[in-house]
């Protein structure tokens, strides 16, 4: 069944969420003063769609799941062939999971993440190419009819 992405959105009530990426370091691994550090190298943005069928399913085998991760996709691969330095975009499904809202009367919901990082080196906190990723990430999916909650 060939869906469009804007038509997807639109049924699914799709919305995102934008949360930073973090990684954390251990400095002098193994030792009694070892210290940990948490920096931020990066964000993921969550895109969230909700589920219109009346039974509990996992989103992996509903067909517009499939449709919209691979809008997803060719999202973030359009932007990280933009992206200046060594930015990196990775887009990650899950198939097997749902997620309930809360705030939405315990709405089920399927979940793709496209995380926004680089490849400076685990030191190396997110900086301008990295927002710059994520503006026109926002920017794309704001194109789509995507809201950000």
């Amino acid at each position: 069944m060939s869906r469009d992405l804007s038509g997807l959105v639109k049924e699914h009530h799709a919305f995102y969420e934008v949360l930073p990426y973090y990684l954390m370091l251990e400095e002098k691994h193994g030792s009694s003063s070892a210290r940990t550090q948490k920096l931020q190298a990066g964000f993921d943005v969550d895109v969230y769609g909700l589920n219109i069928k009346s039974e509990l399913a996992l989103p992996g085998p509903d067909p517009d799941y499939a449709v919209g991760c691979a809008g997803l996709e060719k999202i973030a691969e359009e932007v990280s062939h933009h992206a200046s330095g060594s930015c990196f975009l990775e887009v990650i499904s899950f198939p097997e999971t749902m997620v309930f809202d809360n705030r939405n009367l315990n709405t089920v919901e399927g979940m793709v993440k496209i995380r926004i990082s680089h490849r400076r080196g685990l030191d190396q906190a997110a900086d301008l190419p990295e927002q710059q990723a994520l503006a026109e990430i926002e920017k794309q999916l704001h194109s789509l009819g995507v809201a950000r909650r």
